[in-house]
């Protein structure tokens, strides 16, 4: 087994507007922190994976399978497989900026081909998971998922820990939409102190299934400081983990890609089901979806791609845990249909909007944007049943 991991600063070297809010319309030059793409590479004599774990909103499928193309014509190697998640921060650099997006991809190849790989020989794995409110939960008036979970995958050469991936839920928005400059938010915040306190070890992350869940009900306010407050409760949260005992396994890397077509319908939303009790933000939230669901419906295409639409979802088994890398921004209900010990990884390997259960009995923002068909749902928790 060969690993490889490295950091890379992918803040622009010019002005950009951020990338997450509707009110974000000026361009900016500070960052509050740093923006990275943090690159983990394992290679054997059989497969080959590279993950890409970037300070970003999203990152689109043609961009994934562009640094996928041209790793392996460098390579000359086949078994290459990309792997591109995003944070999901809402204050970082705007992904609709062609000029960004450009430099972004070269910034990628460049200092990817330059990663220094090491023989480790046998790597294990351990996995850890447990339920988390600390930095939020369902951010829908009178719904509670229970599905808010902080994960812990640890990588080990031996007995030294090389590397840990870090896995949660919830939507990066503790700051108020309007901050005027650009951060990694709670993620890079709560990765800081993880490295300043293992400066030994690489970490990484990955963005859970956050469709529903966010900041709204746990925050003391959306300035830096309650994201500190929010960042130290799940970082000790994080350190209770490394205190437990774990059970190590070897590790795999069995990969799979499932091709997946959606099917999309404007199905009318029964707006007497608007519960009384809505949060201010939720109304103003609502109001806006309805705005963007009557361009939707005049323009009669859904908020991205065509009528008819191919995603990727693939799957990671790494031995103690499965991930499963999913484009949208899909709701917590969906975990359901995993395993115990797999994972639900969104905004991976391309970008869609909210995907809500069948037969969901809230009006929320997010019903307004999610156009699938019922058969398309039933038919994805058919594919999470048996991934």
């Amino acid at each position: 087994m060969r690993y490889a991991f490295k950091k890379i600063n992918i803040a622009a070297p010019f002005p950009t507007r951020q990338c997450g809010h509707s009110s974000q319309t000026y361009e900016l030059s500070d960052y509050h922190d740093p923006l990275y793409a943090r690159v983990t590479s394992f290679k054997d004599d059989e497969n080959w994976l590279i993950h890409f774990s970037m300070d970003l909103l999203a990152f689109d499928l043609t961009g994934r399978n562009e640094l996928q193309d041209y790793l392996r014509e460098y390579y000359q190697d086949d078994r290459i497989h990309v792997i591109t998640s995003t944070t999901h921060t809402h204050y970082a650099n705007d992904v609709r900026n062609d000029r960004y997006v450009e430099y972004l991809l070269d910034l990628l190849k460049k200092e990817t081909v330059t990663m220094e790989y090491r023989d480790t020989g046998n790597i294990s794995v351990s996995f850890q998971k447990r339920h988390s409110e600390a930095v939020g939960k369902s951010r829908i008036s009178g719904y509670e998922t229970g599905n808010e979970y902080l994960g812990l995958i640890r990588f080990y050469e031996k007995d030294q820990n090389i590397l840990n991936l870090l896995y949660c839920n919830c939507h990066p928005t503790i700051l108020n939409a309007n901050v005027p400059y650009f951060s990694a938010e709670y993620p890079g915040y709560v990765l800081k102190k993880l490295e300043d306190t293992y400066p030994e070890t690489d970490f990484t992350f990955i963005q859970g299934a956050a469709g529903d869940i966010s900041s709204r009900f746990v925050r003391s306010g959306q300035d830096y400081e309650a994201l500190k407050e929010c960042g130290d409760r799940l970082y000790m949260e994080i350190q209770e983990l490394f205190k437990k005992d774990v059970q190590k396994e070897p590790l795999n890397l069995s990969y799979k890609e499932i091709p997946f077509a959606y099917e999309h319908e404007f199905t009318p939303i029964d707006l007497s089901k608007m519960r009384a009790d809505l949060s201010d933000r939720e109304k103003e939230t609502i109001a806006i979806g309805q705005q963007v669901r009557a361009q939707m419906e005049s323009s009669g295409s859904p908020l991205f791609g065509a009528p008819t639409q191919e995603i990727i979802i693939s799957a990671l088994d790494l031995g103690p845990v499965k991930l499963v890398f999913y484009p949208n921004e899909i709701f917590t209900e969906y975990m359901n249909h995993l395993k115990e010990n797999e994972l639900l990884v969104s905004y991976s390997n391309g970008y869609g909007p909210y995907i809500l259960p069948p037969d969901f009995a809230y009006v929320t923002y997010e019903m307004f944007l999610d156009t699938l068909t019922r058969e398309t749902k039933e038919r994805l928790i058919r594919v999470l049943e048996n991934i």
